[in-house]
């Protein structure tokens, strides 16, 4: 199971790794589901760790609707990040006016990244008319768009447990492969890998205690036998 773990700062990405990561989403703004991180702080933290650091490109907290200035900024972050820094992937997603995936935004983005990065399309999927329908689409698109980060459509993985399940069903081979998240903790890990058959999580609050990522939550998640779930 690889676990992928939010980090806002050099210092969590740094106790994550420590912990047991596999991997890092890193973002600027919590509160707001993630926005971009300054460009110093990207290359900083993919200094100073090992694992693959994956990070977010979002202009603004004001939907996921762009705009032509939006669009300037997005691609001097997709290029900085290829050219200046280790990021593993751009985190990014766009929709219509309608609530549909913005198919433009989506391929002008993938030539953009022109195989530098990976690209997870990610929680905007989940404010879409339809996420199922959303997934489906992006499956499209091959390996160009790496992971598809979303909670089925709900408040929390769980739940959106049986969307996350039938978009698993829906997944092709050499597609965009399904990364659950939102309120995956170590009481419902388990469930939600077993439920979803997804071999991977991402996990924000669920390692967090006042704040601060815990030791204790991490061992407890990492103490899932997730191989063994059938």
């Amino acid at each position: 199971m690889i676990i992928e773990i939010i980090a806002t700062s050099v210092e969590e990405a740094i106790l994550a790794e420590k912990y047991g990561a596999n991997r890092i989403e890193l973002i600027h703004a919590f509160t707001d589901g993630g926005l971009s991180p300054s460009l110093e702080l990207a290359k900083e933290v993919c200094n100073s760790v090992s694992i693959p650091v994956n990070v977010m490109v979002r202009p603004h907290a004001n939907g996921f609707v762009y705009s032509t200035a939006d669009f300037h900024k997005i691609d001097a972050e997709i290029d900085y990040l290829a050219e200046n820094t280790k990021a593993n992937a751009i985190v990014f997603g766009s929709l219509d006016e309608g609530g549909n995936i913005n198919h433009g935004d989506l391929i002008r983005v993938i030539k953009r990244i022109n195989g530098r990065l990976g690209f997870t399309f990610h929680r905007a999927i989940d404010v879409s008319g339809d996420p199922l329908k959303a997934f489906r689409e992006i499956q499209g698109y091959g390996d160009s768009i790496t992971n598809v980060l979303s909670s089925g459509g709900k408040n929390t993985a769980y739940q959106g447990i049986d969307v996350l399940a039938a978009m698993k069903d829906c997944q092709v081979i050499n597609g965009a492969e399904l990364l659950p998240g939102s309120g995956i903790n170590p009481l419902n890990a388990a469930e939600i890998a077993y439920k979803t058959q997804a071999r991977q999580l991402h996990i924000g609050t669920g390692v967090r205690l006042n704040n601060m990522l815990d030791p204790e939550l991490f061992q407890q998640l990492l103490d899932i036998n997730y191989d063994g779930l059938e």
